[in-house]
């Protein structure tokens, strides 16, 4: 039997050990994050390194295939290309999106309804509805901080840029080592944990990966064809709104609309006939992202239905703001994964 002294001693060590795990996550929650962050993004390429892996290139009747490092130097470069592009308009697009926001109240007073109204809503209600004074006068500071900060805006984003190759670096190393690393990781736990673990990854890091290429992936590409086509028909401030559409699409149900809505007023001033073929092409190139690429690219592996996404994206905002309400679907697939496995019985089980 154990000693009242002997559990007394056995309980503050662990205290003492928790303790410091928590004071040193504290101190080094940076580090820490950085570390999270790359975590999470191995779990997201691991399912496209695999695919690149097992490519086969015929030369000489001799088939060559791709390991782990060259498709990670493929992925990373095809990776490099997109940024270049992305951030050498940056600057421009900043200071085109404070100007769309100090020019907001003038864009709003051109939105003209016809003589009988619309929706029930006559000329003089919808002015009382666009003129609300706290939100054009947060619109238009918000503007005008972007436009004064745009050298520093600059600054953050190619300050982003060297964390993330960072985290790209520590996620390559993990990507590469990661038989070697889940050995050394679970090598203080019971083989019961460690099968369970390992039957658990594939489906995470699928949900994961499902997740960062088909929400960003088709966000970014939709962002782009909307810049395309607001730009095609004469429509201002096209980047700016390309970019608010990229943005703004990565939080589900919501962010869609008010990006549409940001193009419509940008697009009332135009012709109305190129104004309503450019908004109509928007939805319509929003309707093909929602319904065909993200039910093909991200439904079957993200394990939530209609409501349960929504729930999360609620809760997600809720505690986290908008970060909460982008992070939130591939941390609710994962847990609904883990519950599946351990709350469900499986078939195999309830027959037997």
């Amino acid at each position: 039997m154990f000693s009242g002294k002997t559990i007394f001693s056995k309980y503050l060590k662990r205290f003492l050990i928790g303790a410091i795990a928590i004071y040193l996550a504290f101190r080094l929650r940076q580090t820490l994050q950085l570390l999270l962050t790359s975590l999470f993004l191995a779990g997201a390429i691991s399912p496209i390194i695999e695919q690149i892996s097992r490519f086969r290139v015929n030369v000489r009747h001799w088939q060559l295939g791709l390991n782990r490092i060259w498709a990670i130097v493929l992925l990373y470069l095809f990776l490099l290309i997109i940024v270049v592009l992305a951030i050498a308009p940056a600057p421009q697009i900043i200071l085109e999106l404070g100007q769309f926001f100090i020019k907001l109240p003038s864009l709003l007073e051109q939105i003209q309804l016809p003589k009988g109204g619309l929706f029930n809503i006559n000329q003089e209600q919808l002015n009382r509805i666009l003129q609300t004074q706290p939100l054009i006068d947060q619109a238009q500071n918000f503007g005008k901080e972007i436009v004064s900060q745009t050298f520093g805006f600059t600054l953050q984003i190619f300050n982003a840029i060297g964390v993330g190759i960072l985290s790209l670096l520590i996620t390559a190393y993990m990507v590469i080592n990661s038989s070697s690393l889940m050995r050394r990781c679970l090598s203080p736990f019971s083989q019961k944990i460690r099968q369970e673990v390992k039957i658990l990854i594939p489906p995470i890091t699928r949900c994961l990966g499902a997740y960062v290429v088909g929400r960003v992936g088709t966000s970014t590409l939709l962002g782009f064809c909307t810049y395309l086509t607001l730009s095609l028909f004469g429509i201002p401030y096209s980047g700016a709104l390309g970019l608010l559409v990229a943005v703004f699409n990565l939080v589900p149900y919501i962010g869609g609309l008010v990006a549409l809505v940001a193009i419509f007023v940008a697009a009332w001033g135009v012709d109305f006939n190129r104004g309503a073929i450019a908004l109509f092409i928007c939805f319509s190139l929003q309707q093909i992202e929602a319904f065909i690429l993200q039910p093909w690219l991200v439904a079957p592996y993200l394990n939530l239905d209609p409501f349960e996404l929504l729930l999360s994206i609620i809760i997600g905002a809720e505690l986290f703001g908008v970060v909460g309400a982008v992070i939130a679907p591939p941390i609710a697939g994962t847990s609904r994964i883990l519950f599946n496995h351990f709350a469900v019985p499986n078939t195999t089980d309830s027959e037997e």
